[in-house]
């Protein structure tokens, strides 16, 4: 007997959004590798009640006999590509944001995937671009979306973005530190004996609403006075604050905050602010206090806090350090999880355009400037 059709619903409300929270938990549960507290409804509300702006809600939810099978988190917006103007369906995110993905149930993927390209593309007059920034390379859903999109009507473009570190919890911390080079365990063990020597070291976990409340002030004080506070970016600037302080509270009740705080003598010098769900725990924000800077405040915290997550794992089996491959992360990970942007185009004639200009035109006059530049 043939499978009953699909039905696209599409959501624009936000009041609408949230009454979805129930059957957006029960697919999120049932999605297998994929789940992630990025692709969870208490995320994606609280970022939506912080960072939209003027864009607008474009949640596609597919499902069959009422069930609820996959849901696209998109928002329409308008973009600059290259500098050409462009109505855009995107990912809800930000910097904020580690990664993005389609929310499928694992068995209705391919199904699932292929309603939601004949879709794009039967209201391809609605827009002109598909932005779908920092996807995981090794996304299910993108292996299943790369082979439709070859034989189907919507031209696709696939670039890297960076690489993302993380580490596979197994074995133990001993096993794990012992695995380090000589040179960076020499490095960590110096750390703590310079702060050891120069102050008295408490490390404070806040998993509950409660404690977050109770050290609140002093995140915020350690953000003030980091080096991202004076890029205007800091966890201490009033739309993120607002915004971490609404997701601890929902991570608190979700179970999933984390949160990190080292005191000198009492003093607040340093913090990361994780969420944990699905088996991983995501480093969203780490600061330190630019005062004990020689310190190395930053990494002594992060050494003690990978020690409690191997030794005490609680279910986690991958650790996310967020971002891309900076130095310091090099110390405890050579492991990368490379993300990238899907673009997608339509067969109107400004979306051909601006495929042509973003895919071909760009990157010819990016290697004609660099060949420019090593003659010059």
């Amino acid at each position: 007997m043939a499978a009953s059709a699909i039905d696209i619903e599409v959501v624009s409300d936000h009041g609408r959004f949230l009454e979805l929270k129930p059957e957006w938990d029960m697919l999120l549960a049932r999605s297998g590798e994929g789940a992630s507290v990025f692709l969870s409804h208490y995320w994606l509300d609280c970022w939506w009640r912080h960072y939209a702006g003027d864009a607008e809600l474009h949640l596609l939810v597919l499902r069959r006999e009422g069930r609820t099978l996959a849901i696209a988190p998109l928002m329409r917006r308008r973009f600059s590509l290259y500098g050409l103007p462009v109505r855009c369906l995107c990912f809800p995110e930000n910097g904020n944001t580690l990664h993005n993905d389609l929310l499928v149930e694992e068995a209705e993927r391919g199904e699932c995937l292929a309603e939601l390209f004949s879709y794009l593309d039967r209201n391809r007059r609605e827009w002109d671009l598909v932005h779908l920034y920092r996807m995981p390379r090794d996304s299910e859903n993108l292996a299943a979306a790369l082979k439709l999109l070859v034989n189907g009507g919507l031209k696709h473009h696939l670039r890297s973005v960076y690489a993302s570190p993380y580490l596979e919890i197994s074995g133990g911390w001993q096993a794990f530190h012992a695995g380090r080079s000589q040179r960076v365990r020499k490095t960590l063990r110096n750390v703590r004996n310079s702060l050891e020597r120069t102050a008295r070291l408490e490390v404070v976990r806040v998993a509950s609403w409660e404690e977050f409340l109770e050290h609140r002030e002093a995140i915020c004080q350690v953000a003030s006075r980091s080096w991202t506070h004076a890029q205007g970016d800091s966890l201490a600037t009033p739309v993120n604050r607002a915004f971490f302080e609404d997701l601890a509270r929902e991570a608190a009740r979700e179970g999933g905050l984390r949160v990190w705080l080292l005191f000198l003598d009492g003093r607040p010098a340093a913090f990361e602010f994780h969420l944990r769900g699905f088996g991983k725990e995501h480093a969203l924000r780490a600061s330190f206090d630019e005062e004990f800077a020689g310190l190395s405040p930053g990494a002594f915290l992060e050494m003690e806090l990978l020690r409690e997550i191997y030794d005490e794992p609680q279910g986690v089996v991958r650790f996310d350090f967020g971002g891309s491959v900076d130095p310091y992360k090099k110390r405890w990970s050579d492991q990368a999880r490379e993300l990238v942007l899907l673009q997608l185009f339509n067969s109107e004639p400004y979306s051909r355009v601006c495929s042509f200009y973003a895919t071909s035109l760009i990157p010819l006059l990016r290697q004609v400037r660099d060949l420019l530049r090593r003659k010059g």
